[in-house]
């Protein structure tokens, strides 16, 4: 069994190295959605009205996945406390308001139940640019 104070620094390390990554990893997906949304149209020009309708909220989602990121970075390097539930905790937040959000938007032409909820509220058809 460790002493205390090694357990507790051992603990730190870890949670530290966690939100690190977790820093890193949300940047990157930031910043790789914002080079989708860069990409819109490629390479014939034509941006489908689900992109267009969509292309707004995925802007301020990926800024926010990248806002995340740096509010982690700060707190893996500068932080003192490290409570590794409310760690956890903090990073499930962040990741149900802005990754999980841009995965279902992302996704949601693929998926028959969201295509269907679309058309509903919408009232118009789903195109995602997909077809001859």
């Amino acid at each position: 069994m460790c002493a205390f104070t090694h357990c507790r620094e051992q603990q730190t390390f870890v949670s530290r190295a966690a939100v690190l990554l977790w820093a890193c990893l949300s940047c990157l997906f930031g910043l790789q959605c914002l080079v989708d949304l860069g990409m819109l149209g490629f390479p014939d020009g034509y941006i489908t009205p689900y992109a267009r309708a969509t292309s707004a909220l995925l802007h301020i989602l990926a800024w926010a996945c990248v806002a995340q990121s740096l509010y982690f970075l700060c707190r893996g390097l500068f932080g003192k406390r490290f409570a590794p539930v409310s760690l956890l905790l903090q990073v499930l937040i962040a990741a149900a308001l802005t990754v999980a959000p841009i995965l279902i938007v992302k996704n949601c032409p693929r998926s028959g139940t969201c295509s269907s909820v679309y058309e509903t509220l919408t009232n118009t058809m789903m195109d995602d640019g997909t077809g001859g």
